[in-house]
């Protein structure tokens, strides 16, 4: 049974980092996984309701193969789905017409101060280091409008995969190459602390 965080968080005061240090040990692994699975997750996110302003400019991080920016331009959202895989990417362009698609890393995201009214990050955040994390934080904080929303979901710590892999510090490394780490309540909430939270709980699939 996984088990996993979903989070809703706003932003309060907007500041500005330089941001950098593409993860590229990360890219290669993720390259390779969907240049062998071109649709691994199916179907349409149920992405429930959201707090983003009817037509607002959403940023879709860590797309994959689109997923859930289809389901969020369902919604009537303009949707600009970023990924750091280009292999991603590519698959989301042939097959998605109804958003924008970006190859770009959540740690230096390629768009101006306050872009967006929302973004949402499904299972991106377990992937990062603890540096990384940071640098990711202030980068979501830095695009988003005052306001704005941050809609984050995330594996947790009851998941039953939890602990499985090569250890890596307080995270492991899955025989695909992956870096996943499972988040607590309390430790998705620091990591995030430029967000005020405004909900948040563990749900079980």
């Amino acid at each position: 049974m996984t088990e996993g965080l979903i989070s809703i968080c706003q932003t309060r005061v907007r500041n500005s980092t330089d941001m950098g240090c593409p993860m590229e040990d990360q890219r290669e692994a993720w390259d390779s996984f969907y240049s062998g699975n071109r649709r691994p997750w199916r179907g349409v996110s149920d992405i429930g309701d959201l707090p983003f302003p009817p037509g607002g400019r959403v940023l879709e991080v860590g797309c994959g193969n689109g997923k859930t920016a289809v389901a969020l331009a369902k919604r009537g959202y303009r949707v600009t789905g970023m990924d750091f895989s280009q292999k991603a990417i590519d698959i989301c362009r042939e097959l998605i017409l109804d958003a924008d698609f970006v190859c770009a890393s959540v740690l230096n995201i390629p768009f101006e101060n306050g872009s967006f009214d929302g973004i949402s990050a499904f299972h991106v955040l377990e992937h990062l280091t603890d540096e990384e994390l940071v640098k990711a934080s202030e980068e979501l904080y830095r695009v988003m409008k005052n306001g704005g929303y941050l809609l984050v979901k995330s594996f947790a710590e009851g998941d039953m995969r939890a602990g499985k892999g090569i250890a890596s510090g307080d995270s492991v490394i899955r025989g695909n190459g992956i870096l996943y780490h499972y988040f607590t309540e309390d430790e998705i909430t620091s990591k995030l602390s430029q967000f005020e939270c405004v909900s948040i709980g563990t749900v079980e699939d």
